[in-house]
């Protein structure tokens, strides 16, 4: 293992969207579209599909919670996210415009999650009467951003360094919400990469003292070599 120099690293993709998140845009969005929505919620592990029916299908506000978005088709883990924040952009739009070969996609709860289900048709309906398109592009341009950040995270790396930007993301998240997430099940979800694979990366940075794991848990990480 080689250690790395941090000292002018740019910020990690997570870590770059909480802090450009468009706090204001999506709780406007959460102000004004509550109302005309009903309440649900998530408990941990459970999945919710994404509508693929322009009949049924919605927006859904996350007031609180954490939770991740996969591609239903191929189950591909695309993001993890945090409330508050609003899902179903890309199916909605695909589904009211009548987009060809569209995606679909589901949210996979990591915590306890809770808000509102807003149908396609009163969310398009509000947003005219209550111009909050604005908003809406803020919310879809900082995700785009997010996208190629994290691209150059995982996109064309090898399994360590994949696994490295992993730990980074989860030590990064508030405590109470890691403390609730086995770390080999977060890494491979989103990677792929073999369980004995991954558990023999974390047995080598535990040797090291580079992080510890209880109970499956992360609760302790240090600065972590560059190269495996």
């Amino acid at each position: 293992m080689s250690q790395s120099d941090d000292s002018s690293r740019s910020l990690h993709a997570f870590e770059f969207s909480q802090k450009t998140k468009p706090l204001k845009a999506i709780m406007a969005l959460h102000s004004i579209l509550a109302p005309f929505g009903s309440a649900f919620t998530l408990n941990p592990s459970a999945k919710m599909l994404l509508s693929n029916d322009r009949e049924t299908a919605f927006i859904v506000l996350v007031t609180t919670g954490c939770f991740s978005v996969s591609h239903a088709q191929v189950d591909l883990h695309m993001a993890t996210v945090f409330a508050p924040t609003v899902v179903g952009l890309i199916d909605g739009y695909s589904l009211y415009y009548d987009v060809p070969a569209r995606p679909q996609h589901y949210i996979r709860a990591e915590t306890e999650c809770t808000g509102w289900i807003i149908p396609l048709d009163t969310f398009v309906e509000k947003c005219d009467e209550f111009n909050l398109w604005h908003d809406i592009a803020r919310i879809l341009a900082q995700r785009v951003m997010v996208m190629s950040a994290r691209d150059s995270e995982m996109v064309g790396n090898d399994a360590y360094s994949k696994i490295r930007s992993l730990l980074m993301e989860l030590w990064l998240y508030p405590e109470d919400i890691r403390r609730q997430i086995k770390v080999s099940s977060f890494i491979q979800r989103r990677t792929r990469i073999s369980r004995s694979r991954i558990m023999d990366v974390l047995a080598e940075l535990k040797k090291g003292h580079y992080i510890e794991v209880q109970s499956g848990v992360l609760v302790y990480m240090d600065k972590l070599p560059t190269a495996f």
